[in-house]
């Protein structure tokens, strides 16, 4: 009889499981597709690790490590709202932890949790390794025992995701509604055609000259991807807030170092980088990295990517959306608190 009690249990688990395999197939569609809503759900998205000593308006997601400094806060300016009930940090390792969190929607830390912050936001902090961090009105919530392997698989899945966009987007051709401009004080991208637009670029266009500042002109009804080719990127050149910034999207799609060195409009897309920020001057836009440093000289503001790039088409994925990591983390849930009470069970028979 126990057997039969223990079924039903059993078989929502696996429903669970298999109805988010489903609904991913059917939510998906692309693999893109989870890489784009990426692109909007978070400010900065480091697969690896992440050290800040500034302020990051909206949210975080960091695949390794994250080093805070003293000056690091999380400000809660301009974040949308999110579908998916997103914490405001989300760190799949451990987290040194010192600053500001004023951002609605908790912390998850799936290793290890240490520091002194300030948390004004929504004060829960589940943690999936050993916490010696302190916190004003803080809830430290040990998470479940596959909390920390349901972020590493989330983690996956926006990474892969997120590969598979950069290689998508870098393999489109120029489009003929973008043009190229400019003397040697400014450099002009114009954008005439509407919809997606594209300009693929060297990496000596995009650094262009140290003095030289880049300026970029597009109408409201277009979105632009600028694939930069090359592998060690310097930028070291004004390039100041334009209407329409949030529909910029720049694909470092081969680079391994992109070094930010003044202000910087549009979003950054770097899936094989190390990307530094904060020299001397803002990163206005979603920033994602390999690995992703923010000096203590420029923020990283939330103005997060807004374009439309509906009409990429890339290969069929099984990575879940956003929406389907709940149900999945319910299934694995069932399944596992089954699999401890028969493990339970057995041994009290052993002892027997």
């Amino acid at each position: 009889m126990r057997g039969f009690r223990a079924f039903p249990i059993i078989v929502a688990g696996l429903m669970a499981v298999a109805h988010a395999g489903q609904a991913s197939a059917a939510l998906v569609g692309q693999s893109v597709s989870t890489g784009i809503a990426a692109l909007k759900e978070w400010n900065v998205v480091s697969f690896n690790n992440f050290t800040s000593y500034n302020h990051v308006d909206g949210r975080v997601f960091v695949g390794g490590t994250f080093n805070a400094g003293g000056n690091f806060t999380i400000q809660n300016n301009n974040i949308p709202s999110s579908s998916y009930g997103t914490p405001a940090l989300t760190v799949v390792g451990s987290a040194a932890l010192n600053g500001s969190v004023n951002a609605g929607g908790g912390i998850s830390v799936g290793g290890s949790v240490s520091g002194s912050f300030n948390n004004n936001g929504q004060n829960v902090v589940t943690y999936g390794g050993s916490n010696s961090a302190w916190a004003n009105n803080t809830t430290f919530t040990q998470g479940a025992p596959d909390f920390t392997s349901t972020l590493q698989s989330q983690s996956n899945d926006i990474k892969a995701s997120l590969i598979s966009l950069s290689q998508n987007l870098a393999a489109l051709g120029n489009t003929s509604g973008v043009s190229v401009g400019g003397d040697s004080n400014n450099q002009q991208i114009t954008v005439t055609g509407s919809g997606l637009q594209v300009l693929n670029w060297s990496e000596a266009m995009f650094e262009g000259s140290s003095n030289q500042q880049l300026l970029v002109s597009l109408p409201s009804d277009a979105t632009l991807v600028i694939n930069v080719a090359g592998t060690d990127i310097d930028f070291d050149r004004n390039f100041n807030r334009f209407s329409g910034d949030n529909r910029v999207l720049f694909n470092f799609y081969e680079a391994t170092t992109v070094d930010i060195g003044r202000q910087f409009s549009g979003s950054i897309l770097g899936v094989f980088a190390d990307i530094t920020g904060g020299n001397s001057g803002n990163i206005d836009g979603t920033v994602i990295g390999n690995n992703v440093r923010q000096n203590s000289n420029g923020e990283i503001h939330n103005n997060y990517f807004q374009g439309d790039l509906s009409s990429i088409n890339g290969p069929v994925s099984v990575a879940p959306e956003p929406s389907t990591w709940a149900m999945l983390i319910l299934g694995f849930g069932l399944v596992g608190a089954m699999m401890r009470t028969r493990n339970r069970r057995t041994l009290v028979v052993q002892a027997a």
